[in-house]
Parts: structure tokens; sequence; C-alpha cells
């Protein structure tokens, strides 16, 4: 992996800056007709989680200075159409809350009435 960089790119729909480095693609060996990195050779990975990243703006944290952030502040606003989502969002309903108990089969049958009596048990 390289050093580290600044990233604008897209998670959840949003435009957010992020820290990412660059892998090496493991699909192609620097072909130009690569689909999988455009054939750039590397992708962008989110070193903390493991994830890929789709920047479309990229800067060398080496190389930034804090007062430059009114100069980067802007690229929130222009991030391109059809862009690829770092955390797609969810497009399918939440499901209900199940029970854990139900999931392992220990909860109690409905409409089954409760043991009633005492247990006895060996010591």
């Amino acid at each position: 992996m390289t050093d580290p960089y600044l990233i604008a790119h897209k998670v959840r729909g949003e435009a957010a800056f992020d820290i990412a480095c660059q892998m090496i693609c493991p699909e192609c060996d620097n072909d130009p007709t690569c689909s999988e990195c455009d054939g750039l050779g590397y992708w962008w990975i989110i070193p903390t989680s493991g994830r890929r990243a789709y920047p479309y703006w990229t800067q060398e944290i080496s190389g930034l200075q804090c007062h430059h952030y009114d100069s980067v502040a802007p690229v929130l606003t222009d991030m391109p159409e059809g862009l690829p989502d770092h955390y797609p969002p969810r497009i399918e309903p939440k499901s209900p809350k199940r029970s854990l108990l139900a999931e392992l089969g220990l909860a109690k049958p409905q409409g089954h009435p409760a043991i009633v009596g005492k247990i006895n048990r060996r010591i």
C-alpha cells in the first residue's frame, strides 16, 4: 500500500472525506484495459475498514496544509452522478425485529399453556 491520501467519495449516497491508500489491482497486471481498476493498475482502499473506495477527488496527505480548507470544501458539492457507493444505502426495508430465543428455538410456543408445577431435580 502507498502513503495515505485524503479522498472525497460517496458514502451511503452522500459525499464524504476519508483516508485511503492505493493497493495494486488484484485483477490485472497493469493491463490498461482492466475494467476493475479502469486501467489505473490500483484500487483505493480505506485502511481502517479494508473496504474499497471510489474517490472522485484525491490529495496526498503529506501535501495538505491546514489553511487550504476553503479550497477543498467545495469538492464535496461536485460529486459526479453514477459514482459507485462505498456503503450502498439499503433499498429493501429493514426486516421486522426477531426474537433471538425464537430463532434458537428456545421461546415458548404461542398458544400453548405455560408449564405449571414443581420440577424435581436430583442433586
